[in-house]
């Protein structure tokens, strides 16, 4: 069976400040509903389904109006609905399903293709699935969905948080990635098949993708220096870049943060090293890096005139991004990114390396990839300028405290000697 794609456009409107959701996420047991028309259908999701009895409590729906009418008496965690149905088809489900139940994930199911079924909108799924897909990548990205749920309790902005319309690449590495023995010869295949992609792999490792400059000649070198750990991030960075400069970014300078996220990778994977952090540990902290500022893209999307609005006060009081979205918008674009990279299935520490790359305590004893990737912010803010009227963020006192200030003072000259001013956005 084929795995799904996962898909959507970003919505492209924006409104007033963010409220918080009126309604939790389920505690607990977690609500699952499954809508299609198709009987047979049913009965294979309640067989595939059963060894999860203990953990999901999982309902089904044969049309629309019988989901939409189950919701309106129960909180539901995801809705998983077929998009051909009589009646109110799949999209309407989910669009009345985000007007209604903001919290809830959405996922959409279709026999058609992505491309197919790409004029009737998949703006209300948070991911798109082809029929008939693998059932455990299902179970797995809804799982993965419902977890990154906690970072964004805004309702305003759970209304319109839908997924960027990814290339086919993305998927079909992600899925190499999911198989028990991984074949990186077949991603590196996959990745040079996609001219484009192909081209900003073999330049971003070209550009200090691992704490020191590589010189690979091939697209293929290029893939395997990078690993089975930091190609599926590499590949995301690239895609989400381009697609979020397609969609008009104005409020912020796409190559300085291009820029800014791919020095702060290199110095993420400088501290791992120094730090003796494992390979694993390493490829988290250089994931997350990469994409920590993603948010900044979404939220410019959903929020343009506030973004704006948010950044002429953190030019004119001399102030952080994080503290000014905090106070304008109840939420940063670090709760953003983690959500919309927990959608994508990217792996837990990497989701949560984002989410905490503003946090001022550190969140557990020890020291992970989280504390990489925000030393890595930090320097990389305080030593390369972005704008004259922002204020340069030293890190916390409980950051510090928790580290020590000589050995900042050691990953600074790692920095300078790296000479990352030569990289180019």
């Amino acid at each position: 069976m084929s795995d799904g794609n996962q898909a959507n456009s970003a919505h492209s409107c924006c409104g007033g400040p963010a409220q918080a959701a009126s309604v939790a996420p389920g505690a607990g047991m977690r609500n699952v509903l499954f809508v299609d028309d198709e009987p047979i259908v049913l009965m294979s999701l309640r067989r595939v389904l059963r060894p999860l009895a203990g953990k999901w409590d999982v309902h089904f729906a044969a049309s629309a109006g019988e989901a939409l009418e189950f919701m309106s008496g129960r909180h539901v965690d995801a809705v998983v609905t077929d998009l051909t149905m009589p009646g109110l088809d799949g999209a309407e489900l989910l669009r009345r399903t985000m007007r209604q139940h903001p919290d809830t994930v959405r996922f959409l199911l279709s026999g058609y293709t992505e491309e197919e079924v790409l004029g009737r909108s998949l703006a209300p799924a948070h991911q798109f699935f082809t029929k008939p897909c693998d059932e455990k990548r299902l179970v797995d990205a809804l799982e993965q969905a419902m977890d990154a749920r906690a970072y964004v309790t805004n309702s305003l902005v759970l209304e319109r948080i839908g997924l960027p319309l990814l290339p086919e690449i993305t998927r079909l590495v992600a899925s190499e990635l999911d198989r028990e023995a991984t074949d990186m010869e077949a991603i590196a295949a996959l990745v040079a098949s996609d001219g484009p992609m192909g081209q900003g792999v073999l330049s971003l490792v070209g550009t200090w993708a691992n704490g020191q400059q590589r010189r690979v000649g091939t697209v293929r070198e290029a893939v395997l220096s990078l690993g089975p750990g930091a190609i599926q991030s590499a590949i995301l960075f690239l895609a989400l870049f381009e697609r979020f400069e397609s969609a008009g970014i104005s409020t912020y300078s796409l190559p300085m943060l291009r820029g800014h996220c791919l020095r702060s990778a290199a110095i993420a994977r400088v501290i791992a090293q120094d730090m003796s952090l494992d390979r694993g540990a390493a490829d988290s902290a250089y994931s997350a890096a990469l994409l920590h500022d993603v948010g900044k893209l979404l939220l410019e999307v959903l929020y343009a005139t506030e973004c704006r609005a948010i950044l002429e006060e953190v030019r004119a009081g001399s102030r952080q991004v994080s503290a000014v979205e905090a106070e304008q918008l109840g939420l940063t674009h670090a709760q953003v990114g983690a959500y919309l990279l927990g959608l994508l299935g990217l792996p837990e520490p990497v989701v949560r390396a984002v989410a905490e790359h503003h946090e001022s305590a550190p969140a557990r004893k020890g020291f992970h990839a989280a504390d990489a990737v925000y030393f890595a912010n930090v320097l990389d803010h305080s030593l390369f300028v972005f704008n004259k009227s922002y204020t340069r963020p030293g890190p916390a006192p409980e950051r510090l405290a928790a580290l020590g200030a000589q050995r900042l003072e050691q990953w600074k000259q790692l920095v300078l000697d790296l000479d990352l001013e030569s990289v180019n956005p």
